[in-house]
Formats: C-alpha cells, structure tokens, sequence
C-alpha cells in the first residue's frame, strides 16, 4: 500500500524536479508517471463495475452420487476490459468436480474452486462441470471470490460475491428385492390392488365380541347396554398407510456418540422404504427421532399420497442429524392412535432398545402391521420374538443402488 501511494507521489515530484533543474526529461517522466497512475487507479477503481459472477446446477437436488451439471459464468459488460482475473468458488469439501482436485480454502468444510483468466470488453466466459456429492446432506456452492487489478498491477483489488447455490444430496436409495422385499406385493395380505383397511374414525356398527380383538375395538358403553363384550366394526378404507419409523440411535447412551456406517445405512434403508412404498400407492409417512438442522424438535410427516409427500421424506432423510431428540418409543404410541387400523408401520433401525421392540409388539397386537428391518449385526434378535424381522447388516452396500 505504501509503494502504491509513493506512486502517485512520484510523478508531481519528478514534475518538480525537472521543472526546479531544468531537466524536461525528468518533467516528461513524471508526467508519464502521473498519467500512467491515474489511469491505473481509475482503472482499478471501476475494474469490477457491471462484472457479473453467477453460479447455476442443472438439479438442486440428487442422490448421493448422482451427477448434475455445475454452471460458472463471469461477463464484463462494459468497455473497460480485465487484464487478468482470479475467480475463486467456496465449495463445501463432501462435493466433488469431475476432474479437479480442489485445494482447501481457509474456511473449514470448504475447498476452493478456482478459475484464470482475462476478460475483454463486453466479454463473457462460462465453464460446465459435473458435480456430485460423497455423502448425504445440505450444501453450498458460494461465496465467490474475484480479485484483478488494472493493466500493470499496481493496484490489486478484489470483489466477494456472497450469493450461494444450495444443493441437497438424497441419501441412496436401494432395490430391496435382495433383502427379502416381495417385489410383486406390499407387505402383509392384499386383496386386489389395495389392501382393505379399517378407518377408525368412520363406524359402521357393532358385532360381538371375538377372541383376537384388540381392547381398542371393544365399545365398552355398548358392552355395558348388552351385557356382553361389543366391538365396533369400523368402515373399510381402500387408502393404504405406511409410516417409515427411523431409530436415529446407534448406541444406547447419547453421550457415546454414534456409530456414522450404521446411521447412514439406517437413513438409506428408510429411504429406500418410503421409495418402495410409493411406488405401491401407499400413503407414506415418517416419523424419526432426530431433528432437522436449526430445529429442536423431532421429524414428523404424517402419511399423505400427495405428489410432493417423497421429496419432502427424501430432503428430510437428507438433512436429519445424528443428534437424538427423546424416546422413539413413546412418539410412536402417541401416534399410532391417529391411524386407521390396519396400517403398516415399518421400523428402520441399528439399535432397538427393549422399549422400542415392547411398543411394536403392542401395535402388532392391536392391529397394526408392523415389521422391523435391522440395518446392524449388533442388535439382540430375542428381543424381537413376534414381530416380522429383515436383517440387512451390511448387505445393504451389497444391494443394488437404484439412484
């Protein structure tokens, strides 16, 4: 900065000194320096006017692995052209660009994506490259950094672009036909196309009473009139429900931590599900007990047929973090009363405490459809007699990735 400011300096000096001397030489030269930093000072002063720097991908979203197309532009609209420039993209350190081996940047989690160059008058250069991410998550392509200075470099400047391109990476999501998964039929029986359910919300009558009923069928008013057990028979409902329910533990104490290979084939073996159930016209819904970033409370979307009800499971699972927020368990017998019965609910997990594995037998006994698909070697299979059981492991990577 000092030898910058001498520069302007320099040239009323040498002007005053040719002119005390009588050196025209020396006054000529100090002219040509005073107009030469001017010039360079203006130029450096307006070197970033009407320069844009833009980044767009050709998806916001994509599995884990999945490629999209990253776009980089920079145009200078204006006569006054970039003798050089240094662009410098912030990119978060799981994503990586097809052929580029990107250095760290100061910030942690990022790395740098960087391009040289000059830009002409009204010029415009762009670059495409495919980007893709190593892990699930939320990620940014952004800020940006610029730096060029005039035609001799004597004055350096620099321009931050703080935008940034958010991009989502699903978790992986895989065939289930290897691990035990009818391809031809959903879980449990069907009649038809779909299965029949009971919608408890909508009673038909009342019969009596046969052994194998739930106590929740039971009308105990009615029981009370007619002196016998009396049990509501609810109206079918043609709607299929089925609730993903993610154990985000791994390990039974939250102050272990978490088991990472465990929790990402959870996650993925959850995604994999709620794709599935799609695909078979099933109302899907999750329930987990993790959080989403910047929340404090644990994920919840109820079952819907909606168009947008997958993408939404899909960025959830995408984004829920390791950190455990209460007992699954007593979530999911709060709500379990708010389905028909009848319903599926498939529990996804690495580790089942004993109280989790109780509240599933429950709702097996009450009606419900349940299954348990064990993504980890280490979970005690006594503890889950009765109930219908999948065990994964590590055959999960062995499966075939469908996106």
């Amino acid at each position: 900065m000092v030898f910058r400011d001498l520069w302007l300096l320099a040239g009323p000096v040498l002007i005053g000194v040719g002119a005390g001397t009588g050196q025209p030489m020396v006054t000529g030269i100090g002219v040509v320096v005073l107009i030469v930093g001017a010039i360079s000072r203006l130029w450096a002063r307006y070197i970033f006017r009407r320069v844009n720097v833009s980044s767009s991908l050709s998806e916001a979203r994509a599995f884990q692995g999945e490629q999209v197309e990253l776009r980089f532009e920079i145009e200078n609209r204006k006569p006054l052209p970039l003798p050089w420039f240094d662009l410098r993209v912030a990119i978060s350190e799981e994503l990586e660009i097809e052929g580029e081996e990107l250095p760290a940047a100061s910030a942690p989690g990022l790395n740098w994506l960087t391009r040289r160059g000059a830009l002409g008058w009204y010029e415009r250069r762009r670059w495409r490259m495919q980007v893709s991410s190593r892990e699930r998550g939320q990620f940014q392509i952004g800020p940006t950094q610029l730096h060029s200075a005039d035609i001799l470099g004597i004055f350096p400047r620099h321009f931050d672009a703080p935008e940034m391109t958010p991009f989502i990476a699903y978790p992986r999501v895989f065939a289930l036909d290897d691990l035990g998964f009818p391809a031809d039929r959903p879980l449990g029986d069907s009649k038809g196309r779909n299965r029949i359910f009971e919608d408890p919300l909508r009673i038909a009558g009342l019969r009596d009473y046969e052994p194998g009923d739930p106590l929740r069928r039971i009308d105990w008013k009615a029981t009370a009139r007619h002196g016998e057990l009396q049990s509501r028979v609810y109206e079918p409902s043609a709607v299929q429900h089925l609730y993903v329910l993610l154990n985000i533990d791994t390990l039974e104490h939250s102050w272990e931590g978490y088991l990472k290979d465990d929790l990402e084939r959870t996650v993925s073996m959850a995604a994999s599900l709620a794709v599935w159930a799609t695909g078979r016209r099933y109302a899907v819904g999750l329930l987990a007990n993790g959080s989403l970033p910047n929340s404090d409370r644990p994920i919840r979307l109820p079952p819907s047929r909606a168009r947008t009800q997958l993408p939404r499971i899909l960025e959830t699972l995408a984004v829920v973090q390791p950190l455990t927020m209460g007992d699954l368990a007593g979530r999911l017998r709060r709500e379990a009363s708010r389905l028909p019965l009848g319903s599926t609910l498939i529990l996804a997990a690495a580790f089942i405490p004993d109280e989790l594995a109780e509240a599933m037998r429950r709702l097996q006994d009450e009606g419900y459809r349940v299954a348990v698909v064990v993504t980890s070697e280490r979970v005690d299979l006594d503890k889950l007699t009765g109930l219908p059981v999948r065990v994964t492991g590590r055959r999960l990577e062995a499966s075939e990735v469908l996106v």
